[in-house]
C-alpha cells in the first residue's frame, strides 16, 4: 500500500513575490464573493421568488420572512469568514493557508439562498454562477489536498483540472448546453454528487495510508465534511426523486423551512470543524485561538433563527388545525416554549464547545471568584474561643484576617476565619478545615505557622503567626515591577516552601502573589507562603478537590483547567513561573478580556518573551520564564529551586 507524502513546503516566508501574487489573488476571490453578494441591490434582483411562495403558503409576513431569510444568509457568511479571516491575518505566508481561506469565504456565501437565487435570475447567470463554481470547485479541491497540500494518489493531480473545468462548464456559460439549468435536475444533481464522492474517496484513502499525525489533523475536519454533504443528500437529492416537494404545496414549503434550520448547523459544522482541527493539531504551525465569545454568539443567533423558523411551521400547523387567525395564541405559545427552552439549550452548547472541543473541564461559570459578603463576622474587642481583642485587618475570597491576642502566650497572632456566608456550605467548611489540618504538619520558615484551629457555634477559624509585612501583591501594586535580584531573593524562599511541600506529598495549587507574605520581623526579612486551602495531597483520596475551586485563572496551569485532579508540583512551578513575570515586567504573561479566553491562553498560547517588555532582561532568564510556564508539565523545570536557580544565572 503506497504511503500519503509525509512532507510537503507550503511556506511561502522564502518568495515574497509568490506570496504578494497569491494574496492578490485571494482579495480577488473575496472581492468577487461579495461583490456577486451585493448584485442584490441591482435592479435586475427584484425578489426572491422562493420567499414568496413559502409566505403565499405559510401565510408568513412578508418582512418576517424577509429577515429570516437574509438573517440566515448572513449567519453563514459570517461564520465561514471568521476563521477564514483570521487564517489569512495568522498565516498569510501559506498558499495552503491561504487556499483554505478563500475556499472558505466562497463555500460561505455559495450555500447561501441568496447565491443561488442570483444564479437563476436574468443578466446575472454568469456571476452568480461563478460563484458557485468557485463554492463546490473550492471543496472537492480542499479534500483532494487536506491537509498537506500535495495531491494523493498521484491520478489526483489528472483528476482536479477535469473537475475544475466541469465546475466551471456547469455553472459560467448559461447559453451553453452542459449548463446545469439546461442539463435537468437529475444529470446536474449526478455530476455534483459523482465529483463530491470521488473528493470523499481520496480524502478517504489520504486518511487510511495517512500518518498518525495526518489522521489526527483529518478527524474533526471529516465530520465537518460530511456535515454538509448529509444536507445536500437530503434536502438536494431525495426532492429530485420526490416532486411534491418541488412544487408550491405545503409539503414543499415545509420542507424548505425544515432545510433552512439544518443548514444552519450542518453547514456552520465545517468551518468549526476545520478550527478546531487547527486549535487542536497546530494545523499550519499556528496557535490559533477562536474567541469562544463567536462561537458561542453564531450559535446563538443559529438558534434563535431556528426558533424563528419553528414558529413558522407551528403557525402552519395551528392554522391547519384551527380556522380563523390563530397567529397571537402561537406566538404566545410559541414564546413561553422558546423561552424555556433557549437558554438551557444555548449552556448546553456552550458546555460541549469547553469540554468536547477546548477539555476545559472546570466549570468556571460556577467558580465564584470573590464572595462578596463585606459584613464582619465580629466587631473590634470581641473575642473567639479564648482569643480576645479581634480587631478585622483583611479580606479574602473565602475568609476574614483578625488579629488577636493568644491567651497562652500573650502575643498577637492572627485569626483566619471563614466567611458567614460560605460556613453553611459544607464543601466550603471541608476545605477550609483541611487547609489548617495540612499546614499543621508542615514545619519550614517559609511556610506560614499554625498554632491552632477550630470551631466555635457557626464560627470556623485558624490561628496562625503574625506576619508584619506587606503581601507579594501589595508590593507589586507599590513599585509596579521588582528588580531581578529582588526577584530571585523573594522567590528563592517561595520556591523553598514549594519544594519542601512537594516532598512531603503536597501540591499548594493556588501559587500568586496575594498568598506570598513578608515578614518584616527578621532581618533578612523571611518570605512566607500561605493559604493552602485548595492543596492536593499525593496519596489522599479526596473529592474536596472537584469544588470547582481549583485556583486563581491568572496563574492557573494547563493540566489544572483539563484534569485538576490529576496534578503535581509542576503546576506549582508553571504559577511560579506566571508571578516571577509579573514580578520582572510589571504584567502578567496572559491578559485577557473575559474568563474563556483567558483560560484558552494558558491552554494554548505559548509564552511570551519577557525581553519584549524589559529590553535588558537577559536571553536566559526571558527563557527560563518561557520554560517554567510550558504548557506541558514534562517541559518545565523539574523543581521549583532549579527554576529560581536559573534565573539567578546559577
Amino acid at each position: 500500500m503506497p504511503t500519503a507524502p509525509t512532507t510537503h513546503e507550503t511556506s511561502l516566508k522564502d518568495k515574497p513575490t509568490l506570496r504578494l501574487g497569491l494574496m492578490a489573488v485571494w482579495a480577488m476571490v473575496v472581492l468577487y464573493t461579495f461583490g456577486v453578494l451585493g448584485s442584490v441591490l441591482s435592479p435586475e434582483f427584484s425578489s426572491m421568488s422562493n420567499i414568496s411562495m413559502v409566505q403565499k403558503i405559510l401565510r408568513i409576513p412578508s418582512l418576517f420572512q424577509t429577515v429570516i431569510e437574509y438573517g440566515v444568509d448572513i449567519l453563514l457568511i459570517v461564520g465561514f469568514s471568521v476563521t477564514a479571516g483570521m487564517l489569512v491575518a495568522r498565516r498569510s505566508d501559506d498558499w495552503f493557508a491561504l487556499f483554505t481561506s478563500a475556499f472558505l469565504v466562497a463555500f460561505g456565501a455559495r450555500i447561501t439562498n441568496t447565491a443561488n437565487i442570483i444564479a437563476m435570475t436574468d443578466g446575472l447567470e454568469a456571476y452568480g454562477g461563478g460563484l458557485l463554481a468557485l463554492g463546490d470547485t473550492g471543496i472537492v479541491l480542499f479534500l483532494m489536498l487536506f491537509p498537506n497540500g500535495r495531491f494523493f494518489p498521484g491520478w489526483v493531480k489528472y483528476a482536479a483540472p477535469v473537475m475544475v473545468a466541469t465546475m466551471l462548464g456547469l455553472y459560467v456559460f448559461p447559453a451553453a448546453p452542459f449548463h446545469w439549468t439546461t442539463l435537468g435536475v437529475n444529470v446536474y444533481i449526478a455530476v455534483i454528487t459523482f465529483w463530491y464522492v470521488v473528493g470523499f474517496f481520496v480524502f478517504s484513502y489520504r486518511y487510511k495510508c495517512g500518518t498518525l499525525e495526518e489522521k489526527q489533523q483529518m478527524r474533526w475536519v471529516s465530520i465537518g465534511n460530511l456535515a454538509p454533504f448529509l444536507w445536500f443528500v437530503v434536502f438536494q437529492i431525495i426532492p429530485a426523486f420526490i416532486p411534491s416537494l418541488n412544487g408550491e404545496s405545503v409539503a414543499a414549503a415545509a420542507f424548505q423551512m425544515a432545510s433552512r434550520v439544518m443548514g444552519i448547523f450542518l453547514f456552520l459544522i465545517l468551518p468549526l470543524s476545520i478550527t478546531i482541527s487547527i486549535v487542536q493539531t497546530k494545523l499550519f504551525d499556528i496557535d490559533l485561538i477562536i474567541n469562544r465569545s463567536i462561537v458561542y454568539g453564531i450559535l446563538t443567533v443559529g438558534l434563535g433563527l431556528a426558533f424563528a423558523l419553528l414558529f413558522g411551521l407551528a403557525s402552519l400547523i395551528f392554522r391547519r388545525m384551527h380556522q380563523g387567525d390563530q397567529s397571537f395564541m402561537v406566538a404566545t405559545v410559541f414564546a413561553v416554549a422558546a423561552g424555556a427552552l433557549f437558554q438551557p439549550t444555548r449552556k448546553k452548547l456552550q458546555r460541549f464547545v469547553d469540554r468536547g472541543i477546548y477539555h476545559i473541564q472546570i466549570d468556571y461559570q460556577k467558580t465564584p471568584a470573590e464572595i462578596r459578603d463585606t459584613s464582619e463576622t465580629f466587631i473590634t474587642g470581641s473575642t473567639l474561643s479564648s482569643y480576645r481583642d479581634l480587631k478585622l485587618i483583611g479580606r479574602g475570597g473565602m475568609a476574614e484576617i483578625y488579629r488577636a491576642v493568644s491567651p497562652t502566650q500573650e502575643r498577637n497572632v492572627a485569626i483566619k476565619v471563614l466567611k458567614t456566608a460560605l460556613a453553611g456550605e459544607e464543601q466550603f467548611r471541608r476545605r477550609f478545615m483541611r487547609e489548617a489540618e495540612v499546614v499543621t504538619r508542615l514545619e519550614h520558615p517559609n511556610i506560614v505557622r499554625v498554632m491552632d484551629y477550630g470551631s466555635e457555634g457557626d464560627a470556623y477559624y485558624i490561628v496562625m503567626e503574625l506576619l508584619s509585612g506587606p503581601d507579594l501583591n501589595r508590593m507589586l501594586k507599590d513599585e509596579k515591577r521588582i528588580a531581578l535580584p529582588d526577584t530571585v531573593n523573594l522567590l528563592r524562599g517561595v520556591a523553598d516552601a514549594l519544594d519542601y511541600a512537594h516532598q512531603n506529598g503536597l501540591v499548594h495549587r493556588d501559587v500568586k502573589p496575594s498568598n506570598v507574605m513578608m515578614d518584616s520581623s527578621t532581618s533578612p526579612r523571611r518570605v512566607v507562603l500561605t493559604d493552602f486551602g485548595i492543596a492536593k495531597i499525593s496519596d489522599a483520596h479526596t473529592r474536596i478537590t472537584n469544588t470547582g475551586m481549583v485556583g486563581t485563572f491568572d496563574y492557573i496551569a494547563p493540566e489544572q483547567i483539563q484534569a485538576s485532579a490529576e496534578v503535581d508540583g509542576r503546576a506549582d512551578i508553571y504559577a511560579l513561573g506566571v508571578m516571577a513575570y509579573q514580578m520582572l515586567t510589571g504584567t502578567l504573561p496572559f491578559e485577557r478580556p473575559n474568563t474563556g479566553a483567558l483560560l484558552l491562553a494558558h491552554l494554548n498560547s505559548p509564552a511570551p518573551d519577557a525581553r519584549e517588555l524589559v529590553r535588558d532582561l537577559p536571553r536566559s532568564i526571558a527563557h527560563s520564564l518561557q520554560r517554567a510556564m510550558a504548557k506541558e508539565p514534562k517541559d518545565r523545570f523539574a523543581t521549583a529551586g532549579e527554576f529560581v536557580s536559573a534565573l539567578a544565572g546559577a
